[in-house]
C-alpha cells in the first residue's frame, strides 16, 4: 500500500503536468489499490473471527464478499474511464510525451514490485488475488501509457492517449472477470473450480461397502475452505465406512469438513435390489 501511494502521488502530478488522461487513470486506478488492499486485509480479518451460535460456519464468506466488492469496484472505473476517453477523443487536448513516458516508466516499476510483494501468496486467498489482479491491471495501463509516451514523442498523434485508456479499461475488465465469477459461485454454493462431483460420486461409491450414493453436496465456504455432505447406502460397519470415505475425500479431494450419513439398504426408501 505505502508503494502504491508513494507512485500514485507521482502520476497525479505527472499527469496534471502531461495533462495525459492515461496516467491520471491509472493513478486514479492505483487509488483503487490501495482501496482494494484494505478491504482485502479487513475481509481476511473478519473472517479470522471465530463462529457464533448464530454464524456456525463463522465469518469466512467475508473473504468472498471482499473480492466481490473489489472486482465490481474494478468494472465501475472502468466504466468512468471510457466515459472520459469517449469525451476526449472529440477534442484530443496535447499531451506532454516526455512527461507521459517517464512517469509511466516509474509507475510500472512500482507495480512490478508490488506485484512480487503478493505474488506468493495470491494462490492462497481469493482477497489476495483481488489486490494482485487490481495491480496486474495497473501494470497493463503502464504499459499502455508508455506506448502512448513513445508515439506521442515520435509522431504527435494525440488521439492515441484516449485509445490507450479505453484499452486500458478493456483490459481490466478481462482480468476481473475471472475473480468475479470465482466469487459469485461461492456465493451459489457452485461446485469448486477444479472439481467434478461426478468423479467424487464415483470414488465414493468405490469404496468397499457402499452400495449407492445419493445427496451428494459440495461446496466452497470460502477460497480453500470446502465442505460436503452426502448419504451413503451401505450394509457394513458405519464407523467402518466413515473411516474409509472420510480418508479418501481428505487424500483425493482435499475435503475435510463432511457431513456423511450412512443408511442401511432395509431402511432406505429405494425399492432398488442391492443384491444384484
Amino acid at each position: 500500500m505505502v508503494v502504491t501511494l508513494i507512485f500514485m502521488g507521482i502520476e497525479v502530478a505527472g499527469g496534471l503536468i502531461s495533462n495525459s488522461l492515461a496516467l491520471l487513470s491509472d493513478a486514479g486506478h492505483m487509488l483503487t489499490d490501495v482501496g482494494a488492499m484494505l478491504l482485502s486485509l479487513f475481509a481476511i480479518w473478519v473472517a479470522r473471527r471465530p463462529s457464533t451460535a448464530s454464524m456456525t460456519f463463522g465469518y469466512h464468506r467475508a473473504e468472498i464478499l471482499g473480492a466481490l466488492i473489489s472486482g465490481l469496484l474494478i468494472w465501475l472505473i472502468a466504466g468512468v474511464l471510457v466515459f472520459e476517453a469517449i469525451g476526449r477523443l472529440q477534442a484530443p487536448p496535447e499531451v506532454n510525451g516526455r512527461v507521459l513516458l517517464g512517469v509511466a516508466a516509474i509507475g510500472l516499476l512500482a507495480n512490478l514490485a508490488s506485484l512480487g510483494m503478493l505474488h506468493s501468496a495470491k494462490k492462497e486467498n481469493i482477497n489476495v488475488r483481488a489486490a494482485y489482479l487490481h495491480i496486474v491491471a495497473d501494470s497493463l495501463g503502464s504499459v499502455g501509457a508508455i506506448l502512448a509516451g513513445v508515439i506521442l514523442m515520435l509522431t504527435g498523434w494525440r488521439p492515441i492517449d484516449p485509445i490507450v485508456t479505453i484499452v486500458f479499461a478493456g483490459l481490466m475488465l478481462y482480468s476481473s472477470w475471472h475473480l468475479i465469477k470465482e466469487a459469485l459461485a461461492v456465493l451459489m454454493e457452485s461446485a469448486p473450480s477444479g472439481m467434478d462431483p461426478q468423479q467424487v460420486r464415483a470414488e465414493l461409491q468405490a469404496v468397499p461397502g457402499v452400495l449407492e450414493v445419493h445427496d451428494l453436496h459440495i461446496w466452497s465456504v470460502s477460497s480453500g475452505r470446502l465442505a460436503l455432505s452426502v448419504h451413503l447406502v451401505a450394509r457394513d460397519s458405519e464407523q467402518q465406512i466413515l473411516h474409509e470415505a472420510n480418508g479418501l475425500l481428505e487424500k483425493r479431494f482435499r475435503i475435510v469438513h463432511t457431513t456423511i450419513q450412512v443408511e442401511h439398504p432395509d431402511r432406505f426408501s429405494s425399492k432398488r435390489c442391492y443384491e444384484c
